[in-house]
């Protein structure tokens, strides 16, 4: 496992930031959406915003939205009820978040992309434009998978398989800084803090190797992601020349802690 000392860590540079949310950051294990966390996220990102920051924010959670509106208890295994719950859930989700930004005055724009989007060049171009001119113009992006076609089953590859690799990819293609990922876990340890109470946080990762992936496990009962998927994006980042930052989604104004350079959660950085 390469790893360095925490001390290493110093002030971040970075002027264009990727923020990602899981489900499980804004929808909580009994289902119900934490409209507290979401209200603290929009006022931590406008006032990056407003601080001269570049911001955009890669969000999961329609299925688990919908599932609170539509008085389910269990998401459903059938990809047609998915797409119907990702329908639902993802204006809601909007709605939110339109809500909560405007109480800051903070304009926001949807987003939703296929794997497709990344294979076609002039298609690429065209979403990277449409970002490019949000962020000229003050507006923070929201961008999430469009799940209601976005399924293995079709005849093209059309899933990013979850919201970590899409978060990773579009850090990379707006040639953004960083990735700061919001979680529920407060960093990447050394065994599952869950299980496992010798577990101990790692302060900077500098290379993903076969054994860090193997002792990942674990994952969201709402979202579809995990500890793997998160160093997948990572290991993708890195190889990238680009940085990510793993921390507990709880408190969100943490994120000014990590712009700042504060050693807070784990930092994910090659050298």
């Amino acid at each position: 496992m390469q790893t360095v000392p925490e001390k290493n860590r110093s002030a971040n540079n970075w002027q264009r930031i990727v923020i990602k949310v899981g489900t499980s950051t804004i929808v909580d294990a009994a289902g119900d959406i934490k409209y507290p966390v979401i209200n603290r996220l929009a006022q931590t990102l406008s006032q990056l915003q407003k601080s001269g920051y570049e911001i955009i924010l890669v969000t999961s959670g329609a299925i688990g939205v919908a599932l609170q509106q539509m008085k389910m208890v269990k998401r459903p295994t059938d990809i047609p009820s998915q797409q119907a719950l990702a329908a639902i859930g993802q204006s809601y989700l909007m709605a939110i978040y339109n809500q909560s930004f405007a109480f800051y005055q903070q304009h926001v724009g949807q987003v939703l992309l296929t794997y497709d989007v990344f294979n076609n060049k002039q298609m690429l171009k065209h979403t990277i434009d449409a970002i490019e001119a949000m962020l000229a113009q003050h507006v923070i992006p929201i961008i999430n998978e469009n799940d209601v076609i976005a399924v293995d089953e079709l005849e093209h590859q059309h899933s990013f398989g979850d919201n970590d690799r899409l978060a990773a990819i579009v850090t990379h293609e707006t040639n953004a800084d960083s990735l700061i990922v919001l979680s529920d876990i407060d960093a990447l340890y050394t065994a599952n803090p869950f299980i496992d109470a010798t577990a101990e946080p790692i302060a900077v990762v500098t290379q993903v190797t076969p054994e860090l992936m193997a002792s990942a496990s674990g994952s969201s009962d709402l979202g579809t992601g995990g500890m793997a998927t998160k160093l997948y994006a990572a290991d993708y980042l890195m190889a990238k020349q680009r940085q990510m930052v793993l921390i507990n989604g709880k408190n969100p104004a943490t994120i000014l802690d990590i712009v700042a350079g504060k050693a807070i959660g784990t930092l994910f950085k090659g050298v």
